[in-house]
């Protein structure tokens, strides 16, 4: 049964969905100021993994919230 009414799902469908958007306009350009940052000694190599995934993941993150806040009623 779903959880309906004002679960989070809806904002965070709403707030990743934007961002999604950004990143894949960007992924390119953003992929490549990482490992400058990374080269450059601004940000280590773990963080540099960790935006890496985060790009990565992001479109999957967006698509998933976006069926849960299906499920809970919200239609993005």
């Amino acid at each position: 049964m779903a959880i309906t009414g004002k679960t989070g799902a809806d904002a965070v469908a709403k707030a990743l969905k934007h961002i999604c958007r950004v990143l894949v306009a960007y992924r390119t350009k953003l992929e490549a100021v990482i490992d400058a940052a990374q080269a450059s000694n601004a940000i280590t190599a773990e963080q540099a993994a960790a935006a890496h995934a985060f790009v990565a993941s992001a479109d999957a993150a967006c698509q998933v919230f976006i069926l849960i806040a299906e499920y809970s009623g919200f239609q993005p």
